[in-house]
């Protein structure tokens, strides 16, 4: 004898039907905000060529205060302070940097987190970058 596929369903099917829907609902919207993150803060940007540029001047020994200006918010503070040969700790000491994941943190995030100013940090970021390479200019 074949079901009804038009039978009612119970009321804790009905509430297990809701709630699924819910949840989905509900992890979709999270993946799309995760997503805006992370297209935000660079993640998916191409970086190739300026990655490619920083490190063969770092690697010829090339690195100057012009190449500051490539700094930006996909970079990590351990990234910057390689490319520029700066010790890990001055730019969390410079900067006031607190947070426990520096310096594999990346500078997009960081700011997204503490909700700063994007403009106003990068450019405090190259300001101690310039001040460093100025004071060491045989590093």
């Amino acid at each position: 004898m074949l079901e009804n596929p038009m039978k009612k369903i119970s009321p804790l099917e009905s509430i297990l039907v809701i709630v699924t829907i819910v949840l989905l609902i509900a992890f979709s919207v999270l993946l799309i905000r995760n997503i805006q993150l992370a297209h935000k803060t660079g993640l998916f940007g191409n970086h190739a060529p300026i990655s490619e540029l920083l490190l063969r001047n770092k690697e010829t020994n090339q690195t100057s205060i012009a190449d500051v200006d490539y700094i930006d918010t996909w970079m990590t503070f351990q990234y910057i302070n390689f490319v520029f040969d700066i010790p890990e700790d001055s730019l969390k000491n410079t900067l006031h940097i607190e947070d426990p994941r520096y310096p594999n943190l990346p500078v997009g995030w960081y700011i997204r987190s503490k909700k700063l100013d994007k403009t106003v940090l990068l450019n405090e970021i190259k300001e101690a970058v310039r001040e460093y390479i100025r004071l060491h200019p045989n590093k």
